[in-house]
């Protein structure tokens, strides 16, 4: 019975975490010499600033100390992310297997605890999360929109800007054309 609840735990947390449920078009801003100063959620673009929202706070950042904007979040992420669902995944796996393995000679004699099965087990859903991760982040496409505070470079970075956030929408609100 114990070990029903914990494959129905696994199975809710695999449902549970989607890779569908992003919402709004992440992005990075960087100045000219390539330093980070805001990232957050896009939220809009006037003529001179972009807007970002990072949780319920937000935040502009005017053109001029805009070197590069970047979509999506940085490489290390998915494989971050990937590693912690492979951890939990793996950990749960191994306290629902959980199995005495005595083979009944005394010359070798195998026994485990539970923790010892679900660290094991972790260990290996960490390495396998980690390694889809990167599949991940090497497959992800990444937009650098180059502004270098130039108002003029805005104006057309700021058009595929406003399209990826109308991609996104689109995305979100199946049937609506």
């Amino acid at each position: 019975m114990k070990k029903n609840f914990y494959l129905l735990l696994l199975l809710l947390l695999f449902f549970y975490i989607s890779p569908l449920g992003a919402k709004h078009l992440f992005i990075r801003v960087f100045d000219q010499h390539g330093y980070l100063i805001a990232k957050g959620n896009f939220y809009a673009a006037t003529d001179s600033s972009v807007q970002l929202r990072r949780g319920e706070r937000p935040v502009e950042v005017l053109v001029r100390d805009i070197g590069t904007i970047k979509t999506k979040r940085s490489f290390g992420h998915p494989i971050l992310i990937g590693g912690i669902i492979g951890t939990l995944s793996g950990a749960i796996t191994g306290l629902a297997a959980h199995e005495s393995l005595n083979s009944g000679s005394d010359y070798f004699d195998l026994e485990t605890s539970v923790g010892e099965d679900m660290a094991g087990v972790a260990l290996a859903g960490a390495v396998v999360g980690g390694v889809i991760g990167t599949i991940v982040a090497a497959t992800q496409k990444r937009t650098v929109l180059i502004v270098n505070g130039n108002i003029n470079e805005w104006q057309q970075q700021r058009k595929t800007l406003d399209a990826m956030q109308a991609k996104l929408m689109e995305e979100r609100v199946p049937g609506r054309r």
